[in-house]
């Protein structure tokens, strides 16, 4: 399967994971308050094969790995074609707006992080995939929830 790169640039997904395992994140909108709260923590992992999917187009994409100052690779969905492929589906009132989801989401604003408007479905619900090198896909993580993303250290033990 051919992805986008933030960049514009089209390349097959398995360049991302031909030389070592790849986490594929899977994240809401470029407004996200729960979006911008994984990218940033996971910045400072910066030796990790981690790639994040977003459903905006390049430019947008690209401005906003540029501003949450991640050093990893970020992919351009704008169809949700990866985000169909993988089975990630859309949320209904109680995953976008339950009482988990205010209370992370309170929790997102204190770390800095501010809502902003959406590009793309923000109903979209997100999720994490491991991809072995041989192309298998041995780790799944389902959002419950827009607020769901799993802890760092989940993540980090599957590229461990």
């Amino acid at each position: 399967m051919e992805v986008m790169l933030s960049t514009g640039e089209r390349i097959p997904l398995s360049n991302l994971y031909q030389d070592s395992k790849l986490v594929l994140v899977f994240l809401r909108h470029c407004g996200c308050v729960f979006s911008k709260d994984q990218v940033a923590q996971l910045r400072v992992h910066s030796a990790l094969n981690v790639a994040f999917v977003m459903m905006s187009p390049p430019e947008q994409t690209a401005a906003f790995k540029e501003n949450l100052r991640s050093p990893h690779t970020f992919l351009s969905d704008p169809d949700r074609a990866l985000y169909k492929k993988l089975g990630l589906t859309n949320g209904g009132a109680k995953e976008m707006f339950g009482p988990k989801v205010w209370s992370r989401g309170f929790g997102a604003v204190l770390r800095g992080h501010f809502v902003g408007l959406p590009i793309g479905d923000p109903f979209q619900m997100p999720g994490v995939f491991a991809i072995e090198k041989d192309g298998e896909i041995s780790w799944t993580y389902v959002s419950k929830d827009a607020s769901d993303n799993p802890e760092n250290k989940l993540i980090i033990e599957q590229l461990g």
